[in-house]
């Protein structure tokens, strides 16, 4: 058998609309099953304490169910279900203290808001303004859900790729040859030219450099020592109408390169030879050896 005792004080709830809306009490229950109590509560709910969330009608009965569900389990034989009954109005009881309880632990005091607030800002401007960008710092896209992407963030993806590979060429390997390119010089009717064989090579920025047919370019009829220099070149290729009514934009941009004769050899670029002019005519000079990428120098 289950006994109730139930001391109950200026417990009451108001009403509009048929909706509960608030609720005071002061509440002592022990109940019993048996010889051993199961339930010892004691609440205090008055002006001084926080307020209660209104509850509705909905929710009320939802937490009502449930503990008169569990009631009924620990005491099958209870039957009595009417409003009056103390058993009843216990577990309606509970569920009014535990909609109550619930709301106290999730609400946030306004204090906690604002200071939650001004945590968040001076996190956002930490990230706005964080140590200085080291020099030369690779810097790539953080792509996330729902983010506008346009030109730049495509481009700047592409940038960071070719920088790191670059950099990778730069300090392992070096720049210079990596196979062919050998330089010879031929008559072809109209002048001298210099030929250039299909080959592979870094330049001083780590760009690679691929000649896949041979080359020429035209000597000067006049001088005395000339470089034969190897450069990266691009060219836009592929033009498009563009959807705004403005000119025709390039879609594809090739990786070629450039051959040039010059009187000193460039900076930016490989020097493949050295030619001499003697007799009328322009030789290459065998004393000259053109730069090797560190890994194939023994």
């Amino acid at each position: 058998m289950m006994s109730v005792r139930l001391a109950v004080g200026g417990l009451w709830r108001t009403r509009e609309s048929g909706k509960p809306v608030g609720a005071r009490a002061v509440v002592l229950v022990v109940v019993h099953e048996g010889e051993h109590p199961i339930v010892r509560v004691r609440a205090s709910i008055g002006p001084g304490n926080p307020a209660m969330q209104m509850l509705e009608e909905a929710d009320y009965r939802e937490f009502a169910n449930v503990l008169r569900e569990r009631v009924m389990a620990r005491a099958p034989d209870w039957t009595d279900r009417n409003e009056t009954d103390p058993g009843i109005m216990l577990v309606e009881l509970f569920a009014f203290l535990t909609e109550s309880l619930l709301y106290r632990a999730s609400a946030i005091p306004e204090r906690g808001r604002a200071s939650a607030a001004r945590l968040a800002t001076f996190a956002l401007s930490l990230a706005a303004q964080s140590a200085p960008r080291e020099c030369g710092a690779l810097e790539r896209p953080r792509y996330f859900f729902g983010q506008l992407l346009g030109v730049d963030e495509f481009r700047l993806e592409q940038d960071y790729f070719r920088e790191r590979l670059r950099r990778h060429h730069r300090e392992l390997h070096g720049f210079g040859v990596v196979r062919g390119l050998a330089v010879s010089v031929q008559d072809s009717g109209a002048g001298e030219q210099v030929v250039v064989d299909p080959g592979f090579a870094l330049d001083p920025h780590g760009e690679e450099i691929e000649v896949r047919c041979p080359a020429t370019a035209p000597l000067p009829a006049r001088g005395h020592l000339l470089y034969v220099v190897l450069l990266h070149a691009e060219r836009p290729t592929h033009p498009q109408p563009a959807t705004d009514g403005r000119n025709a934009q390039f879609t594809r941009i090739q990786d070629g390169y450039a051959i040039y004769v010059a009187t000193a050899a460039m900076g930016n670029g490989v020097a493949l030879a050295r030619l001499l002019r003697a007799d009328g005519n322009w030789h290459v000079d065998e004393a000259f050896r053109p730069a090797r990428v560190a890994s194939l120098v023994s």
